[in-house]
């Protein structure tokens, strides 16, 4: 019994290591067109209709090999329309120190932290309210030799008329660690709000009346300046939508159910809806999109609704023939039109719209590339692909190349998945059946026992 149960170890030991040893293979692969330039570039591959219709769903099965068969990273990314995002960074100040110039003027000397990014503006901080003051900003690589960098700069406050202030000073493009601050008038008068009065009277009646308001001067007290650049970024915002070709679609009536039905061929193509072209003037119907659902107790379930609707008179002219859902890779829909007790919809044509993917990688200097897929059953690769993401988010463009011819590939010898066996009603039986044997082979073990002993 002991070796029965080891042979039978040893057996299954075999098949769960001739199960794991494959994940499955391509079908199909094309190579990748490269440009003919020798700089440095980022490559986007726009996916089209025939990789769509033979991958997974989930793009899992792509791979993009070089002409020694190693795998490439990528990112693959929807194309989606992008922003530019400007944010402001401190450029950190290593030393400032401060001289005067002339009767009421100062010079403010900034050193930039040796690691620092070249300043693309100054604010000075003040807490001081209603000024106006000019300044010159001078730049300098080395501390020596300087140049004009803005002549007349202004910072401001009218609080006393509007909250309206400017603190900030833009700086144009430099390569400069040392900046001068010249404010050649840095005091400024004005009218003190006390205003001095000198009555002179005599036997009580007024006689001369004096009115004297002082000027104040006021000296630029400034509490701390800030060196700052601006760094951009690229941002993406929505998914772009895509026309896409139906392969077929059929129209019938269900007049118990008093419905359209519609069925859509697609080429799997990651869509999003179907808009209608419908000649009936006049009409609102309730709408549902539907897809089919195997090996689930509810067969079929609906993604999409929509209200379709046209109104076309005199002046008037609205139309809603669209239906929207989340995206789906299907090779079937199914479109329901809920007629009631109304003529059936006269519906001409039928287009999708959708997303698009691209893959973007780095190609490598004097590499040719192939992409593969179409394979059942692979994993979704983990690359190292943050090179990629930063360049994108440093507002890099991407270059477009283009896929040659498909080759259909010769599938080698397939090894069982592991999961399949599992789920297999033939294993499933077999394991049944061996377990019966077995069952029966011990109590035929016990009953012969005991019918040896001794009565």
């Amino acid at each position: 019994m002991i070796g029965k149960t080891t042979l039978f170890s040893f057996l299954m030991l075999l098949i769960w290591q001739y199960c794991v040893a494959d994940i499955g293979n391509p079908r199909f692969s094309r190579p990748v067109l490269l440009p003919d330039t020798t700089s440095q570039t980022l490559l986007a591959i726009i996916l089209d209709e025939p990789i769509y219709a033979a991958s997974q769903t989930d793009f899992a099965d792509l791979r993009l090999l070089d002409q020694d068969q190693q795998e490439t990273p990528y990112l693959l990314k929807k194309i989606a329309t992008s922003k530019t995002v400007t944010q402001r960074l401190s450029s950190v100040i290593d030393s400032q120190s401060l001289q005067k110039s002339g009767e009421n003027g100062i010079v403010v000397t900034l050193s930039l932290d040796k690691n620092a990014a070249f300043a693309n503006g100054l604010t000075i901080n003040t807490q001081q309210r209603n000024f106006d003051y000019s300044l010159q900003i001078m730049g300098s690589s080395d501390g020596n030799a300087w140049h004009v960098l803005v002549d007349k700069a202004t910072i401001y406050d009218y609080s006393r008329y509007m909250a309206v202030s400017n603190r900030d000073i833009s700086l144009p493009d430099n390569q400069d660690q040392f900046l001068k601050i010249i404010v050649a008038e840095a005091t400024q008068s004005r009218n003190s709000q006390m205003l001095e009065l000198t009555r002179t009277l005599q036997a009580g009646e007024e006689q001369q009346r004096q009115e004297k308001q002082q000027l104040q001067v006021e000296p630029l007290h400034i509490e701390g300046i800030e060196a700052w650049h601006n760094q951009a970024s690229t941002q993406a915002e929505a998914a772009q939508a895509f026309p896409y070709s139906l392969s077929n679609f059929t129209i019938s009536q269900n007049s118990e159910q008093k419905t359209s039905v519609i069925e859509i061929d697609s080429k799997r193509q990651p869509l999003t809806g179907f808009k209608l072209d419908i000649n009936t003037a006049n009409f609102s119907r309730h709408a549902e999109v539907q897809i089919a659902q195997p090996g689930v107790q509810a067969p079929i379930q609906v993604i999409g609704t929509a209200q379709l609707q046209a109104l076309h008179f005199q002046e008037i002219n609205q139309l809603q023939t669209e239906l929207t859902f989340p995206e789906q890779r299907q090779t079937h829909f199914r479109l329901v039109i809920h007629n009631q007790d109304n003529p059936a919809l006269e519906i001409s044509s039928i287009s999708a719209i959708g997303h698009a993917y691209q893959l973007l990688f780095l190609p490598q200097a004097g590499k040719q590339y192939q992409l593969y897929y179409g394979a059942e059953k692979m994993t979704r690769p983990v690359y190292d692909t943050a090179s990629i993401e930063e360049l994108l988010e440093r507002g890099y463009q991407t270059t477009s190349v283009s896929l040659g011819a498909e080759t259909a590939l010769i599938p080698s010898k397939q090894k069982l998945n592991m999961s399949s066996i599992l789920e297999s009603s033939w294993f499933l039986g077999g394991v049944i059946g061996l377990m019966v044997l077995v069952l029966m082979w011990s109590l035929f073990r016990i009953v012969k026992r005991l019918g040896n002993l001794p009565e």
